[in-house]
């Protein structure tokens, strides 16, 4: 399957942040840009963003109709204030 090499839109993004009670489940819609790698995935984040999405151990996002899943390996704050995260990919 041929995968564009990058693509742009609103994603909803639903992640997990490990606590000391547990792994917790939060969400939310966000600018995004997703380049595809081969076995891994940069998605980078726009503002407005969540203050804790750098916290982010996986995350499973929407965008353009497919869903897509991983586990971040990365992250990185940028200058223009968006959050870069490398993803594996499951």
């Amino acid at each position: 399957m041929n995968l564009p090499a990058q693509v742009n839109g609103k994603a909803r993004i639903d992640y997990t942040q490990d606590t000391l009670f547990g792994p917790l489940a939060k969400h939310a819609e966000c600018h995004v840009s997703l380049q595809h790698k081969p076995g891994w995935l940069v998605l980078k984040v726009f503002q407005p963003l969540p203050d804790d999405l750098h916290h982010a151990q996986t995350v499973v996002f929407a965008l353009e109709g497919r869903r897509t899943s991983g586990v971040v390996k990365d992250r990185q704050r940028m200058s223009d204030h968006s959050l870069r995260l490398e993803l594996e990919t499951q």
